[in-house]
């Protein structure tokens, strides 16, 4: 039952395999809310999940409710990376190291 590549070529993945995607980046951005609350050491990367973001928008068919949850993502990330860090007013390391230990 796998499609051939000339049969999914050019065209939107279906909006049911978003969802697996949307809530790994969901996870990603609670992750990174933590972190950026916490620990001076560094945090993930926001502009890799920016693109990942990106990437779902793109290749997806994706249905009104799955947009208005990259919409809140979206705003999710545009917060962490603008927001106060620690009272330091210094941007901190991003590194995805930390990540890929997890994963």
């Amino acid at each position: 039952m796998n499609k051939k590549k000339s049969e999914t070529k050019g065209s939107l993945l279906p909006s049911a395999l978003a969802d697996v995607e949307l809530q790994h980046i969901e996870r990603a951005v609670a992750q990174l809310r933590t972190m950026h609350n916490q620990s001076s050491s560094g945090t993930l990367n926001v502009e890799y999940w920016r693109e990942r973001l990106a990437a779902v928008v793109k290749g997806y068919a994706l249905v009104p409710a799955q947009k208005q949850r990259v919409e809140a993502l979206r705003i999710a990330l545009n917060a962490v990376d603008n927001g106060p860090r620690d009272g330091s007013g210094s941007r901190r390391r991003t590194t995805n190291r930390l990540w890929a230990k997890a994963a």
